[in-house]
């Protein structure tokens, strides 16, 4: 019946909005149980100097393992979203969300991912692309054809600095890397002003709850016309003042975006 409801509100809306917090994120099972990796791991140690090299064997992962379970849940939202004026707004790193099929234009991810690097300092405000030859460096690692102290550490072409994948958490973290797009989005939601908007909030937790949780409540709550629906197995609760425009829900947010998207067409 749940279900049903939230197709019917999904199908009438105007606008739909979508929130992907750290709970959509990939785990990172397929990396830990890799045999390679666990070599790796006792090979690098407790040697820091070695540490960029992880990110580009999560990378390998990610274009080359994935749950079944995560390829549904984002056909599912494919096709929910299909023929609607939609915006997605993840938290996500694993970069899944750009393989799904979903206009570019109407993505934004602030904590960044696996697409693009940059430099450790941000020197420059800029982003560069993956070195082609650092991957293949690190892959014929991986693969036993080649020895660890072959591997060179990428740097900044302007000032030699460390390079790092563009992600929160860097210690001077490149906003550039997303902020066109997140104007893009806030030009959008001026457009859903006392319109019918259908709100899904999945796995969104406590991690950056400025992003996501708390902006998209705020939205419902001013917005009479819109809705929420807020999936999480724990964190699914909803304040009393929209309790009558918004549903919780505890599940987990892959499963159900899956069982959702079954019966829409």
């Amino acid at each position: 019946m749940q279900l049903q409801e939230m197709r019917e509100k999904i199908l009438d809306a105007e606008f739909i909005l979508v929130g992907l917090g750290e709970g959509f994120q990939y785990s990172w099972g397929a990396l830990v149980q890799d045999d390679r990796y666990r070599e790796i791991e006792r090979e690098i140690g407790d040697n820091e100097s070695c540490a960029w090299i992880v990110p580009f064997l999560q990378k390998m992962v990610l274009s080359r393992e994935r749950e079944k379970r995560w390829d549904q849940a984002y056909q599912a939202l494919k096709v929910l979203v299909a023929d609607k004026n939609y915006f997605v707004v993840s938290l996500c790193i694993d970069d899944y969300l750009y393989g799904a099929g979903l206009e570019e234009k109407r993505l934004v991810t602030p904590c960044g991912g696996f697409r693009m690097m940059q430099c450790d300092r941000n020197c420059a405000g800029e982003l560069s692309k993956i070195p082609d030859e650092t991957y293949e460096a690190v892959l014929q690692y991986y693969k036993g054809e080649r020895p660890l102290s072959d591997l060179e550490e990428p740097v900044c072409e302007k000032c030699c600095g460390k390079l790092r994948f563009n992600q929160l958490g860097v210690s001077r973290y490149a906003q550039e890397g997303y902020l066109e797009q997140w104007n893009v989005y806030t030009k959008w939601l001026q457009g859903t002003v006392n319109k019918r908007l259908c709100v899904l909030e999945l796995g969104v937790g406590m991690s950056y709850p400025g992003i996501i949780r708390f902006p998209f409540e705020k939205m419902v709550y001013y917005n009479q016309k819109a809705f929420l629906y807020r999936v999480h197995p724990r964190l699914y609760q909803l304040g009393e003042e929209i309790a009558d425009r918004s549903r919780g829900i505890a599940e987990n947010p892959v499963d159900f975006l899956a069982s959702l998207g079954k019966g829409i067409c």
